[in-house]
């Protein structure tokens, strides 16, 4: 079975056809998908880069025909453009994203560029590879900000975003601290939190100034409390893009200018990072096993969209493993 958007709102079960080998492209069966925020704003209001109908899905935990253990680079890249040649995929000129331009995981049968492929450990539990796009768009967020030991970090957002950002903040040595201004979602992180050793508040301390900031959360406010929080010549990471389609106040963009800082922009991973992730994610399996909100079958998906989007859950993935039907 696959799962299609066809119109936002509107996601059909459809019967999977046997993927055929193309040149360039792997066949895989799925066993697991994550879900996301994005995956559930094109259910309920499309996307940019949405080309419909559409199997979402691009947090992919698959095996190849023979048996073999992949996760996907959910790019498909040109290799011959400037930012392609200067290690920087993610922002190819060309580029192609699984879920959004072709199919995605939502199915039990995969086609997907072989060149995509990133190999998962065997001892790694394969539903946690589910996790290595997300770590791996937070790697390239923090590699931007080029974090020293003892530096410290604000992230706005403590959904899953903003508790992976700190888990790995923490493994460079910084010192994160999570800004949750719901209560409940900083009580529902406390397990995570205890073992990855991070803290978190529902506000910044006011007399304090951080090094860096990160948003990972889509609030325009917290974007520009961010700002207000940064040290003169700190750093912030765009990560998380904003909702609200409105504008951001003069004075508080204004605080770029004055206190010089500097503001880079993080969009997606290249292969390197989502590598990377997969070795974190290694490294630290309990903490991500506390992120899992839920395994569920894919039918639970549409209610779980809505989870997603009034920001209750952490990560939902869904389990395709009983499903083998050919159409």
């Amino acid at each position: 079975m696959k799962l299609v958007l066809t119109a936002p709102g509107r996601l059909e079960t459809q019967a999977s056809d046997r993927p055929r080998a193309q040149d360039g492209m792997t066949p895989l069966t799925v066993e697991y998908c994550g879900i996301c925020r994005t995956d559930a704003k094109m259910w309920r209001t499309g996307h940019r880069d949405l080309v419909l109908p559409r199997v979402p899905g691009h947090e992919v935990a698959a095996r190849d025909d023979n048996g073999r253990l992949f996760t996907v680079w959910p790019g498909r890249a040109c290799g011959r453009c400037r930012h392609c040649l200067s290690g920087r995929e993610n922002l190819c000129d060309g580029m192609q994203i699984m879920g959004f331009h072709f199919d995605g995981g939502f199915s039990r049968r995969l086609l997907a560029p072989a060149a995509s492929l990133i190999p998962v450990p065997a001892d790694l539990p394969f539903h946690l590879a589910c996790f290595a796009e997300p770590v791996g768009c937070t790697l390239n967020a923090l590699e931007r900000l080029a974090l020293g030991t003892g530096e410290r970090l604000a992230i706005y957002g403590g959904g899953t975003l903003g508790l992976i950002a700190a888990l790995a903040a923490r493994t460079m040595g910084a010192q994160p601290l999570v800004i949750e201004h719901h209560p409940e979602k900083i009580a529902k992180s406390e397990a995570f939190r205890q073992i990855s050793q991070v803290m978190a508040r529902s506000t910044a301390p006011q007399d304090d100034r951080f090094d860096a900031v990160l948003n990972a959360c889509p609030d325009p406010e917290a974007f520009v409390q961010g700002l207000a929080r940064l040290a003169r010549g700190g750093r912030c990471a765009f990560f998380s893009g904003l909702t609200g389609g409105g504008q951001l106040p003069a004075d508080g963009i204004n605080l770029i200018h004055y206190k010089e800082a500097a503001v880079f922009g993080a969009y997606g991973l290249t292969r390197r990072h989502m590598t990377a992730a997969l070795a974190l994610i290694g490294r630290y399996p309990r903490p991500f096993e506390l992120l899992v909100e839920a395994i569920v079958p894919p039918h639970d998906v549409e209610r779980r969209f809505s989870d997603l989007l009034e920001g209750r859950s952490f990560k939902t993935i869904l389990d395709f493993r009983s499903i083998d039907d050919w159409g």
